[in-house]
């Protein structure tokens, strides 16, 4: 039975109502930096630094004798957590200053709205999809000077955004690309990355093309990376791929 116009008006007005205060709601907290949180990046980069020199990552690190020292510990495996006391003192005596982060978290906060939407619109599909995408009632937004460019934690919702003191960004003038990006790892890490034990430069693929097909409207500059066996492309090319993501690796990685 068709409703009649006027009744039709008023559902469509109270549905429309429903979305806006459900996309309003913020999914988004700006983490005010501390030493504390610069030490810990500078002292994971060092870490990590020969993984990162391999996968050819543009590294940021303080411009000291101590820090090159202490590089040359990590590659020569002697690196490690009695290194950090030393690290959270240079930051404390010679880097660190709260002024130098508030080009960025001005950028990030104009753009909250709209991260906040593009969860929504995760949120609102993931139920048909037959694997699991993990997500946060909020998303912790930390800043770095130093580091590779974004990273994230699974576990709590937290993701470490690279800027500099003018408030740009590595690879995109807009930082929304680079948190939906580690948004998108965190919400596959167990169910996709994990369980299949992806190589990361197939991980980087499927996430960086996970995106592309989900916002391309949304996030125009954003480019899937050169990274991965491109014959995953063949796929995983539409929203309709998304639904059935873990059937297809499974049979992809396994012909």
């Amino acid at each position: 039975m068709k409703l009649p116009k006027l009744i039709f008006i008023v559902f469509f007005s109270l549905t429309c109502l429903g979305c806006k205060s459900q996309t309003s709601v913020s999914r988004v907290e700006i983490v005010e930096p501390t030493i504390e949180q610069e030490a810990t990046s500078i002292w994971r980069t060092i870490n990590d630094i020969t993984f990162f020199e391999k996968q050819g990552y543009k590294i940021n690190l303080p411009k000291d004798s101590l820090i090159d020292s202490l590089i040359t510990k990590s590659k020569n495996g002697t690196f490690g957590n009695e290194d950090f006391n030393t690290i959270y003192t240079l930051v404390e005596t010679k880097i660190f200053d709260k002024k130098n982060y508030e080009p960025a978290i001005q950028k990030v906060t104009n753009q909250t709205e709209l991260i906040s939407s593009l969860v929504y619109e995760i949120d609102t599909s993931k139920h048909q999809w037959h694997w699991n995408f993990n997500m946060f009632d909020k998303y912790r937004i930390i800043f770095t000077l130093f580091g590779t460019g974004g990273s994230y934690d699974p576990d709590e919702g937290t993701i470490t955004l690279l800027t500099n003191m003018k408030g740009d960004f590595m690879n995109y003038k807009n930082p929304v690309n680079t948190i939906i990006h580690e948004i998108t790892h965190m919400g596959m890490e167990y169910s996709i990355v994990r369980k299949y034990n992806l190589t990361h430069g197939l991980k980087e693929r499927i996430v960086d093309t996970f995106i592309h097909i989900m916002f391309k409207e949304q996030l125009p500059e954003y480019k899937i990376q050169n990274m991965g066996d491109t014959k995953i492309d063949k796929y995983f090319n539409q929203k309709k791929d998304i639904d059935s993501l873990n059937t297809t690796l499974s049979k992809f990685l396994n012909k």
